[in-house]
Parts: structure tokens; sequence; C-alpha cells
């Protein structure tokens, strides 16, 4: 393994029970049962395989034997159940050090990619299970691209960490360190909140990205700009004026035929 990044101490709480499995449907569905059936904060899940891998809004995340990392935690913090969805920044921002500490220049793409060089490395699936509005568990997926030949469908949109970190990858070591990063991150934003993950996930933004979303009503395709002060992504029209998004609302493309603006490339937001 390669990288200056500084390694955190080993995970103290995530990770703290682990189930190993060939294969499964998805390992978000695997913690989930486990999650109702009582399993502790910590509780880990990973799969050789997945047969019905997904990310956010549903899309399927492409999980043959072998190539990925396939994992999912059961977490009971102690939030509200609005406070649920911004935990994917922290997680997020855990994901990219660990990226970052094996020798990949990782980056951040709102609101839960894993970039490298424009290419996806790794996502986050964050699913929250309540009793009316009080919060029972989060079940936070994790899909990283470790290693060999990707399927044919991503080839061109996805990367995997062997080649962006240009060095052979310890999957048991990686495992090691990602669970410390994500968990430093995931315990920061439960003590301090989002003015916490904010700072930190704008200095990892991938930059020059374009995004389409409609903002009252009107169709609109924008520069990403940064996070505004409750994670809604803020974007840049071509006249400067800022519009607020959030989830759902939005699509972060490839900027085919857009020139940045000068400060776009140089600072984060």
């Amino acid at each position: 393994m390669t990288g200056n990044h500084s390694i955190p101490p080993i995970a103290r709480w995530l990770g703290s029970q682990r189930i190993d499995l060939a294969e499964c449907g998805s390992t978000n569905d695997e913690a989930g049962r486990l999650a109702r059936a009582g399993a502790r904060h910590g509780t880990i899940v990973i799969a050789h395989a997945q047969r019905a891998g997904r990310g956010r809004e549903g899309r399927e995340w492409q999980s043959p034997p072998g190539m990925g990392l396939y994992l999912s935690a059961v977490l009971r913090p102690p939030l509200p159940l609005v406070d649920v969805p911004p935990m994917t920044l922290a997680i997020g921002i855990g994901l990219c050090d660990a990226a970052r500490a094996v020798g990949a220049n990782a980056t951040l793409k709102w609101p839960n990619d894993v970039l490298v060089d424009g290419k996806k490395l790794a996502g986050v699936l964050v699913e929250a299970q309540s009793q009316g509005t009080r919060l029972e568990s989060v079940v936070m997926g994790i899909g990283v691209n470790l290693c060999g030949a990707l399927p044919e469908p991503v080839t061109d949109i996805a990367v995997t960490l062997e080649r962006a970190a240009g060095a052979p990858v310890d999957r048991e070591a990686f495992i090691a360190i990602l669970l410390a990063h994500v968990e430093r991150w995931v315990d920061r934003y439960v003590a301090m909140g989002l003015q916490e993950i904010i700072p930190a996930w704008q200095e990892r933004m991938a930059l020059g990205l374009v995004a389409r979303a409609t903002v009252d009503g009107t169709p609109l395709t924008a520069w990403v700009w940064g996070l505004d002060d409750d994670g809604a992504l803020l974007l840049r029209d071509g006249g400067g004026a800022i519009h607020r998004v959030r989830s759902g609302d939005v699509e972060v493309i490839r900027p085919d035929g857009f020139r940045a603006p000068p400060e776009l490339l140089s600072t984060s937001c």
C-alpha cells in the first residue's frame, strides 16, 4: 500500500461485530434485517458478491465476485430522524480519506460518490429505520471498486482502487483503514453537526462538475459550487447567480461543452 496520509487508530466500535458472506442479495438488506433483530451499533456485513447491489434511488451497483468491497453497517446514532440524510456527507469524507490513504487521488461528488479523475471509485447508501419520527437504526452501505477488470457497462465511467493507487491493495488492510476513517467522521458529525462536516467536504469536492436541476419549476444546467449550511447543493449559473437545490432535484453530470469559471478550478467553493 502507498500514500502519505496518516492512518487513524483502529476503529473502536465500527466493525466490533463482523459477518462475512460469500454472496447475498444486498448487504444493506442483510444489515437491515440484523438491525431489526437487535444487532448492536457497529455491526458490519461484508459480502464477496451481491446479486442485487443498489445505489442511490435504486440504481444498480455492479457487484461481481471478488472485484469490489461490498460492506454495510448497523449504526444507532443518538440523532433525530431528520439528521440522518446529511450523515451521507460525513461517511463520504471518511471513504474519500481512506482511498487517499492508499494512494488514490480521490475527490467527492455530491451527495454520495467518490471519484478519481472523474470516474466513480466508490459510493455510499444510507437508509434509516424508524418508528414514527423516532430513529431506530441507520444502515450504512459502502461499495468500493477494489481491483480486477470492471464490467463492460461501466468501464468508461468507473475505476478501481488498485488502478487509482497504482499498486496492489490489500483487501483486509484497506477494510481496517476504511472503518477507522469512517468511524472518525461519523463520530464528528454526531458530536458537532454539519458545521464540522461542510468545510471538510468542500475541501475534498471534485472541481469543475456540472449539474442539471429543476429550480422553481425551471430546468437549470449550472456549475457545482459547494454546499449550503444544511448540506444542500449550491449551483452557479452562467450569469453568476447561485441556486440552492436538494437531493432528488439534481443530477451531477460530466461538464462536456462547458467552460469552468477560473475560480472554480482553483478553489473549493
